[in-house]
């Protein structure tokens, strides 16, 4: 390890440094979040068969033994859970989003929180995710669609441009900033190797111009977490002194969680902030939680508003129990959302809400999106057992006698994904780069 590290460690822990050097011998905590868009805790344990103990660090939060392939499962493929470290959860418990909310995640990718906040939302507000790199935010499109919100907007932006295009409009920000992630040390052995300090001083400085587009986008009374898995004060305590004492309309508050313990008095009250280290259950994260006073209410977003073609709605109305509240139709592809559709300007979209399907010619092509949102259920269902799903989900066609048309393949239960019958086999819509090898 290096040893500037190590003497920077000691400095900051004290007489805890040897029982954080001990555990950092022992293997990371594994962990999932089950996905209350789409299941229950008990149906969960019950249909996969995971081994589960509850985390403190968010609800529905639990650890897991060490259990390989299970991103290869029929649970995973439904988006009955999401794996992830689970200490790692605490920024989004810290923030506690609730239903009806905006709520924008700036550095989103690879989704771990985005998805948190989604199941907090329950559908109801919406959901901005952001992520500056394009292929981390084609990952982040991929695990929100597995998700099942539909209520989700994601973009591939800098911080800057989205700070220009929704000023003001939010009620909950999270940034959780990039950093030199000396938190991750124990999950990622070349953590330790890479660490300098150099590093540390580049991504402070970066993450002064990040918390600075996200105040940006905060409404007056928005709530503001700012958080890292990294240990040192730089990228903590006194990045967090530096803002508040820039921003006299910011104030820091206790964040509401027993978990972890308070940050470093550092000025402007840092050691109400959230600390967790490998000694709390948890890896290595820091988690600051700011109201901004009462101000100005946040702007209006124009509306972009669709009429849904005639042979579209037929199609849906066929697969769907109930319809989107909203629809939005661009370049002959359709989507569909819980909240009105608003498009910002100069903005690279990924993805608005639902992506239902294409209209290609005269026929409308149903999407696998539309078989993973979680917002409604399906008429027509195809109950697969444990062969048929592994098939399926490898993208094989399965035989069946039914009435031509649309289907969801379902697991126990849950969709898995799409299919459409022509009266003696269901062809496979599973998409081919989620297919198993």
């Amino acid at each position: 390890m290096n040893e500037l590290f190590l003497r920077r460690m000691k400095e900051l822990l004290k007489d805890e440094y040897d029982a954080y050097i001990s555990l950092l011998d022992e293997k990371p905590l594994k962990g999932l979040r089950v996905n209350t868009l789409k299941t229950d805790v008990q149906t969960c344990m019950k249909d996969t068969g995971i081994s589960m103990t509850e985390s403190p660090f968010a609800v529905n939060g639990y650890y897991i033994r060490e259990e390989r392939g299970l991103g290869l499962t029929p649970g995973y493929a439904c988006g009955l859970f999401y794996l992830q470290e689970p200490s790692a959860s605490a920024a989004v418990t810290v923030l506690a989003p609730e239903k009806g909310m905006k709520v924008l995640d700036l550095c989103a990718a690879p989704g771990s929180k985005s998805t948190q906040i989604a199941e907090l939302l329950q559908n109801e507000g919406l959901l901005v995710c952001n992520e500056i790199n394009t292929s981390r935010a084609r990952i982040l499109a991929e695990n929100i669609e597995r998700n099942g919100a539909a209520n989700c907007i994601i973009f591939n932006n800098d911080t800057d441009e989205i700070a220009a295009a929704f000023e003001g409009y939010f009620d909950a920000v999270l940034c959780d900033a990039p950093c030199s992630g000396e938190g991750m040390i124990r999950k990622e052995e070349n953590a330790a190797v890479m660490w300098s300090l150099q590093n540390v001083e580049l991504c402070a400085r970066r993450q002064r111009m990040i918390i600075e587009n996200a105040y940006r986008c905060l409404a007056g009374g928005g709530v503001l977490v700012y958080s890292t898995c990294t240990l040192n004060k730089e990228e903590n305590e006194y990045l967090i002194a530096s803002f508040l004492k820039d921003h006299p309309d910011m104030h820091m508050e206790d964040a509401p969680v027993s978990f972890g313990r308070h940050g470093f008095a550092e000025g402007f009250e840092t050691e109400k902030a959230v600390r967790i280290f490998p000694m709390d259950g948890g890896e290595g994260h820091f988690i600051a939680r700011m109201r901004k006073d009462p101000g100005v209410n946040a702007q209006q977003l124009p509306v972009m508003e669709s009429r849904l073609p005639a042979n579209v709605r037929d199609v849906l109305d066929s697969i769907l129990e109930k319809p989107y509240p909203y629809y939005f139709v661009k370049a002959n592809r359709v989507y569909g959302g819980t909240y009105p559709f608003i498009m910002p300007k100069k903005l690279h979209l990924i993805r608005h809400q639902v992506f239902l399907g294409e209209i290609v010619r005269d026929r409308f092509e149903p999407s696998h999106h539309l078989f993973s949102s979680a917002y409604t259920d399906f008429k027509n269902c195809y109950d697969m057992n444990d062969e048929e799903c592994l098939k399926y989900l490898h993208g094989e066609q399965l035989s069946a006698s039914l009435a031509k048309g649309w289907y969801a393949m379902q697991w126990k239960g849950h969709t898995a994904g799409g299919a459409k019958c022509d009266g003696r086999a269901l062809k496979n819509k599973y998409p081919k780069q989620y297919r198993l090898k």
